[in-house]
């Protein structure tokens, strides 16, 4: 009760059993409203009234000389009692008062259980209703001799819990001794000892070992009897089997443990704060983070370790929460990133994560929260932006066209046309040019830079993305085909010249440079690409296709490297391509660029020149490196084109120099490459905090989850001992009621000149019997209501609406449409006939109504169940605290049992507008699966 008041609060609210939690001067403290229904009184009046108000002096008196005493002394007290009535009536009861004692040893409360006194019939069946308690209930109720351990009574339960059976016990006295676990046996001997000599304690636990081996954990109640010599002649107890609450407790040491490893070892600061941000606890790690130990930080305020320039984000998040929180929500969790002070007066950054605790009553009294050393994370952030910052702006301001694409998802699909068995890939994408546009349709353009843009005559970026299909020629085709196919057969980069329209529609000459980074060779992810204008050069080599003279003038001006060559011999050099070589023009007659091509680069250049000198095609392009005459290394590209010279065929080879392009490429990638680096290791750290916040998360929901299943067990608990009173009640009490009211009916039968005055008082005590059978009846069908069990769900909302109609005079309009083609499953319709009773009842009691509307409909994948009434209506938020302030479950009744259904209640109301309650179960919930 101490350890859980408001879980024990709402058990009493829920009991159909009048009850009380009372002072030792009977001043009640805690009351249901059964409890309040005997005395007429409401929960404010019951309070603040005096014992000698509410109870007469022969039961004051009996309270004192015999109740009292009993209780003081450790035991129980059962029997017949009076009370006085708000209205002065005096009631005769059958009352049980429970001693309650505080660590002291001292009684400081008394549990209260009360109803109706019985006759002997009514005796007879709760006896009857005792024994089967006893004999289904897990729990054993036994009677035992001393001190020679023979049982007067013994429960069946025994045999589920111990394995042996009623006979075994009966036939082997102190059998319970025997199957002590070794480990208790001294205790148990000590235990015994003490109650032959007339000393009980209140409660004892220890272990057995079950008939199967398996080991118990028992939970046992006594009471002491003695004889008229004040001898101990028995003791009479109830044992519970808590083996799975132990096993709680010893995970749940276990985790303290873990937590207090975990605590004094984490690099992290765990803290508490009281209101006034003063530290109240911090985890070791405190000296190593802020250079103080945990005593001297309770002595600096927190705003102390925190840099000024850092206040202002703090005093943000304060106001977040206040925010927040005046919306109800105090689970909101503040995360912030704060500049603090060590103890040197150095400064480093920490993440810190806050959320508000709580004291018993429920009310805020501080904060909770972990901080986080975040100093190298800031300094690799500014790192990493900085590196950026580098990395765009070598890629915005290059004077080369830039564009970086992700071909993931192009490799996933060649990964899956070699799962095909396809294997020469230029012949596939030939025959099947359908899956070069699935290619072209898988690339993605990640970036591009501003000399694109201008390149491309495009004004924006999203311009440009918008109208890729419009910059693609007949030219540019035949080269995606060719880097399609290269990237299918294994390889990583691709050189050609193609054609491409500017958005403004004018056709230009580009060489693309097609190059997949080491580091991406195996998902394509990031691909780089360049485009370099060659315009201009390719109108110089138009123009000399239509005249030489024209040429050479171009040639012998251009900064390209240019030499005609014709049936192997070299008819034109000019100086330009002498400046690139270093050598002179008479000795690159007799030296070809390739043969003086890099080591690394030789076989690469031959192969890309390879389908020229084969013939199979009339150009070629080559990208390679070339030692000069001066040992200097430079990039170039090689293209061959076929010209008319003097009227016959010949070769015109144009060397550029794309050295500086190249060490640009190449920078460009070293940057990218270290933000990509970067970029993992921050993604790792936050994987991690993620990590750790999961773990928190999950936590919390295997929390809420056994929270969830216990009040379920608890609400089943309540209806299974509502079926069982409603059954005895109409079983027991209103047969015998019946039989009672026969035979008044029938009592003057058989005599003659019956006076009529004793007739009038025969039909009259009739006519008290049948109102106390329809009573119990009434009372027996809500606590169960047949037609539920009889006619349906459907059947027994109808019953419920027009009888709820007839008694708080409010007309009811209820309609149900789909609900017959679902078999519901027995939790599911007993919550939604106790959700629509709740909500009836707290219309009839508050909302001043006079029609109300009741609609059960399967709405795919839902079943819908709305109330809706015309009366005063009210603030849904402000009667829900109110409703909690003042202990009322009705709301919180219907919203705890739409949510162990799967459901959710939704409340629309406004003052003098009427109340509308939406519940939604989901079909696959409701379904009964057989």
């Amino acid at each position: 009760m101490t350890s859980a008041p408001h879980l024990f609060e709402q058990i009493i609210n829920a009991s159909g059993v009048a009850m009380a939690v009372r002072l030792p001067d009977l001043c009640p403290i805690l009351t249901n409203q059964a409890f309040l229904d005997y005395y007429g009184y409401g929960k404010n009046e019951i309070g603040i009234l005096p014992p000698e108000a509410v109870l007469p002096d022969t039961t004051l008196a009996l309270y004192e000389t015999d109740i009292l005493p009993t209780l003081q002394s450790g035991k129980s007290w059962d029997g017949e009692f009076a009370i006085r009535t708000k209205l002065g009536e005096h009631l005769t009861v059958w009352g049980r008062f429970d001693p309650v004692f505080d660590g002291s040893g001292q009684l400081s409360h008394i549990v209260s259980v009360m109803h109706d006194a019985v006759n002997s019939e009514d005796l007879n069946a709760c006896n009857a209703s005792l024994k089967f308690i006893s004999d289904a209930t897990s729990d054993i109720f036994f009677r035992l001799r001393l001190p020679d351990g023979k049982f007067d009574y013994l429960s069946s339960s025994v045999e589920r819990f111990f394995g042996y059976t009623l006979k075994e016990h009966k036939l082997e006295p102190l059998l319970f001794k025997r199957i002590v676990h070794p480990d208790w046996r001294e205790y148990f001997d000590e235990m015994w000892e003490e109650l032959n000599n007339g000393i009980i304690r209140p409660d004892y636990e220890l272990q057995y070992v079950h008939k199967s081996g398996d080991v118990r954990w028992v939970n046992q109640r006594l009471v002491l009897h003695r004889d008229a010599m004040g001898t101990p002649v028995a003791v009479e107890g109830i044992a519970t089997d808590i083996t799975a609450r132990k096993i709680a407790e010893q995970a749940l040491r276990a985790n303290e443990e873990k937590f207090r490893f975990l605590t004094e070892n984490i690099t992290d600061v765990i803290w508490t704060l009281d209101l006034d941000l003063n530290f109240t606890y911090t985890t070791p790690s405190v000296k190593e983070v802020w250079g103080y130990d945990s005593e001297e930080v309770t002595k600096i305020h927190l705003f102390d370790f925190i840099v000024p320039e850092s206040i202002p984000i703090f005093e943000d998040a304060v106001k977040k929460r206040a925010q927040v929180e005046s919306e109800g929500n105090f689970d909101f969790v503040n995360r912030m990133e704060l500049e603090h002070f060590r103890g040197d007066g150095s400064r480093f950054w920490m993440e810190t994560v806050v959320k508000r605790i709580f004291d018993r009553d429920g009310k805020p009294c501080g904060y909770q929260g972990l901080s986080r050393d975040i100093t190298k994370s800031k300094q690799a952030q500014a790192e990493l932006a900085k590196r950026e910052t580098r990395y765009r702006t070598l890629f915005e301001d290059s004077p080369i066209s830039l564009w970086e694409e992700d071909l993931s998802d192009l490799k996933q699909y060649f990964e899956e046309l070699k799962a095909q068995g396809i294997t020469d890939f230029r012949e596939y994408f030939y025959n099947h040019p359908e899956s070069l546009n699935t290619c072209a349709s898988l690339i993605k353009v990640v970036d591009v830079n501003k000399a694109t843009l201008d390149l491309l005559a495009a004004r924006s970026k999203e311009q440009l993305f918008g109208n890729l299909d419009k910059i693609l020629t007949e030219s540019s085709m035949a080269a995606f085909t060719e880097e399609i196919i290269m990237l299918a057969s294994g390889g990583y980069e691709y050189c050609g010249e193609i054609t491409n329209r500017t958005l403004n529609g004018e056709t230009i000459w580009v060489m693309v440079h097609f190059f997949v980074p080491d580091e991406y060779k195996k998902c394509l992810s990031r691909v780089i690409v360049s485009l370099l204008d060659v315009t201009p050069r390719k109108r110089a080599e138009q123009a000399l296709m239509d005249s030489e003279e024209r040429y050479r003038v171009l040639a012998e001006n251009s900064q390209e490297g240019v030499a005609v060559t014709q049936h192997g011999l070299t008819k034109y050099i000019n100086e330009s391509m002498s400046s690139i070589l270093g050598y002179t023009t008479d000795e690159l007659k007799q030296i070809h660029p390739i043969e003086l091509a890099h080591p690394e680069d030789k076989a690469m250049a031959l192969g890309q020149m390879g389908t020229y000198v084969t013939g199979k095609r009339k150009d070629a392009f080559a990208s390679f490196r070339v030692i000069t005459k001066n040992k200097e290394i430079k990039w170039l590209t090689l293209n061959v084109k076929p010209i008319s010279w003097g009227g016959k065929d010949a070769q015109i080879e144009i060397l550029t120099d794309v050295t500086r392009h190249k060490k640009l490429e190449a920078e460009l990638l070293a940057a990218h490459a270290q933000m990509e680096d970067r970029i993992n290791k921050r993604t790792a750290e936050l994987s991690k905090a993620n990590a750790q916040l999961k773990a928190e998360a999950d936590e919390r929901s295997k929390a809420q989850e056994r929270i969830t299943s216990l009040t379920k067990q608890l609400i089943l608990v309540q209806e299974d001992e509502r079926q069982r009173i409603s059954r005895d009640l109409h079983d027991n009490v209103a047969q015998d009621l019946s039989s009672i009211m026969l035979k008044m009916e029938t009592l003057f039968d058989d005599v003659d000149n019956v006076d009529p005055r004793l007739e009038e008082r025969g039909e009259s005590m009739a006519q008290v019997l049948r109102k106390a059978i329809a009573s119990v009846r009434d009372i027996a069908y809500g606590l169960r209501p047949p037609a539920l069990d009889q006619l349906g769900l459907v059947k027994a909302l109808d019953n419920l609406c027009q009888d709820s109609g007839s008694k708080y005079g409010f007309s009811v309009d209820f309609f149900s449409i789909g609900i017959e083609t679902v078999t519901l499953d027995f939790d599911t319709e007993i919550n939604i006939y106790r959700m629509v009773q709740e909500a009836v009842r707290n219309i009839g009691k508050h909302a001043e109504a006079n029609k109300i509307t009741v609609r059960l409909v399967k709405s795919h994948p839902d079943i819908l169940i709305r109330i809706e009434d015309n009366g005063k209506g009210f603030i849904p938020k402000e009667r829900m605290t109110e409703a909690d302030a003042e202990k009322r479950m009705g709301m919180r009744s219907m919203e705890e049992r739409a949510r162990l259904i799967g459901g959710t209640m939704e409340i629309q109301s406004r003052i003098g507008t009427g109340t509308r309650i939406l519940f939604k179960v989901p079909i696959e919930n409701a379904r009964r699966h057989d």
